[in-house]
């Protein structure tokens, strides 16, 4: 927000009212839309990032655990590449990297 907009207004909706406007917006910012009305400049391109809690609404349980058990392998991995880089041995970077492959294929057998 530009420095010179000081200047904070508030309204007020019904669920209803505000979930049509949110249909209308189509992932606008509310407050460029309306500036844009009220001032009679061109309306801003919508924005479409892709929000965490948009994706994990689509998810089913099943999907959400599979997500978080992919998080727990790369965080492994993580680990192990940070003992490979401090000079761990071969025989324990191994044993954690058959592990890894272990719980991999596991989610894998469920996905496909």
């Amino acid at each position: 927000m530009p420095a010179d907009r000081t200047t904070r207004k508030t309204l007020r909706f019904t669920a209803k009212e505000w979930e049509s406007i949110e249909t209308k917006l189509a992932g606008r910012d509310f407050s460029s839309v309306t500036r844009a009305l009220l001032l009679d400049t061109p309306i801003p391109e919508p924005k479409t990032p892709v929000r965490r809690e948009v994706i994990r609404k689509r998810m089913t349980e099943a999907e959400a655990e599979q997500v978080r058990q992919l998080a727990w392998i790369g965080n492994n991995l993580n680990q192990i590449a940070r003992a490979v880089n401090q000079g761990a041995g071969a025989l324990q970077v191994m044993g954690a990297l058959v592990s890894l492959e272990r719980e991999t294929r596991k989610i894998a057998a469920h996905v496909g």
